[in-house]
């Protein structure tokens, strides 16, 4: 074992597969109050946090589809949903926009809506954002925001490895979880699989072990001179 301070422990590892589980993170605002108000009114997976804001009025931020699904999400629980988009339009599917206006419960879609600033004390009590056409200031009173303009994979470690699209997810073989380098597999949010959930991406790491026995086992014998090389 060899010196890597590349490593947490300041060691290097070798070995004859490499299972890429690394997923991804939510792409966030960067605004005051965002960091400080994550978990007190601050959200990023509309999956599993909507029912936290049952009876509350919350705003959701990102007019693809990943906010409108988070509209869609919050139905049942909010008592009022505003969705803002910083462009002229919303980008996400035309007939899910058709459905989501139907509901009274989406109070407005506010567009060229450019956030400023999560407020609050203890818990999140609103929103305030730019309306960039006429350059107001205004201040949505919510109990929750959900942030929902996507997630960038954690896949800077293995880019120049194999191969990664153009949204920088690893491609696999979604039939046994390989990469575009032999020996290295990958599964989960990482990947360019479509379906990002934690029950999805725990499936695709059985699948991507598997995939690394099988590998193993049917790999050539090199001598040990050989494996050195």
């Amino acid at each position: 074992m060899t010196t890597d301070p590349s490593t947490g422990s300041g060691q290097a590892y070798q070995g004859k597969t490499v299972i890429v589980a690394s997923g991804a993170r939510r792409r966030k605002l960067g605004i005051p109050g965002e960091d400080k108000f994550e978990g007190k009114g601050v959200a990023y997976c509309s999956t599993c946090d909507a029912p936290i804001f049952r009876d509350k009025k919350v705003a959701v931020v990102g007019g693809g589809n990943a906010g409108l699904e988070a509209v869609q999400d919050l139905f049942p629980y909010a008592t009022e949903i505003y969705l803002l988009e910083y462009g002229e339009s919303l980008k996400g599917d035309p007939k899910t926009v058709e459905e989501i206006k139907k509901n009274p419960k989406l109070k407005e879609i506010i567009l060229n809506a450019q956030t400023l600033e999560v407020v609050g004390e203890t818990l999140v009590t609103g929103l305030k954002y730019k309306d960039k056409v006429s350059g107001q200031e205004k201040t949505l009173e919510v109990g929750g925001i959900f942030v929902e303009i996507g997630s960038v994979p954690n896949s800077e470690i293995v880019k120049d490895l194999v191969q990664i699209d153009d949204h920088k997810q690893v491609m696999i073989n979604f039939q046994h979880a390989t990469t575009s380098h032999p020996g290295v597999f990958a599964c989960g949010d990482v990947t360019d699989d479509p379906y990002k959930q934690n029950n999805i991406s725990a499936g695709d790491g059985v699948r991507a072990a598997l995939a690394a026995y099988n590998y193993l086992l049917n790999r050539k014998k090199k001598s040990p001179a050989e494996e050195k090389v």
